[in-house]
């Protein structure tokens, strides 16, 4: 299974605008079109989570407040649609998942997933020009790699695949 975005320009324009107005970790999430068989997941609205909408924010961490998870569930659930959580780390590495992001989503995923009735979740992490992805969806036992993002008129973008390489490579030294 390959799952992939699609982005209207505009959209994503507004998100990296977001994402990258301070070193401190910016939050957005996407809510998608309903899902079409074998079709990439249509990106039709953004969030971007208020500096409000946090129990804590800093540039190396975020908690949502109650609030906003209700919020964004509901939102997706409303849509028909999938979520997608994306967020930004500062700095010059190349774009992957934190520890602490990593044990933000074990927690967060599948209780989502749930309240969404098993609909296909993403997860994106920017950092300066590169950005890593995670994509957790039926048949598939842990979050997988997003094949890309389509930006309309712009081509394929591609995450850098970091952290899905450092899964796998756990998974096997086991």
């Amino acid at each position: 299974m390959s799952v992939s975005l699609s982005f209207p320009a505009d959209l994503h324009a507004e998100l990296l605008a977001h994402l990258r107005q301070t070193q401190v970790e910016q939050v957005a999430f996407l809510f998608t079109a309903p899902p079409v068989r074998d079709e990439p997941l249509r990106v039709a609205e953004l969030y971007r989570v208020p500096p409000g909408g946090f129990d804590l924010q800093s540039a190396y961490h975020v908690t949502l407040a109650d609030d906003i998870r209700g919020h964004v569930i509901g939102r997706a659930w409303q849509l028909g649609g999938c979520l997608v959580e994306a967020h930004s780390h500062g700095g010059g590495h190349p774009a992957s998942f934190s520890g602490s992001d990593m044990f933000g989503l074990e927690e967060w995923v599948p209780h989502v997933r749930w309240r969404l009735r098993g609909r296909t979740y993403v997860a994106l992490v920017l950092a300066d020009d590169s950005f890593d992805a995670l994509v957790w969806e039926e048949g598939r036992d842990g979050p997988g790699p997003l094949a890309g993002v389509n930006v309309d008129g712009s081509g394929m973008l591609r995450p850098t695949g970091m952290t899905y390489s450092r899964l796998s490579k756990a998974r096997r030294d086991r």
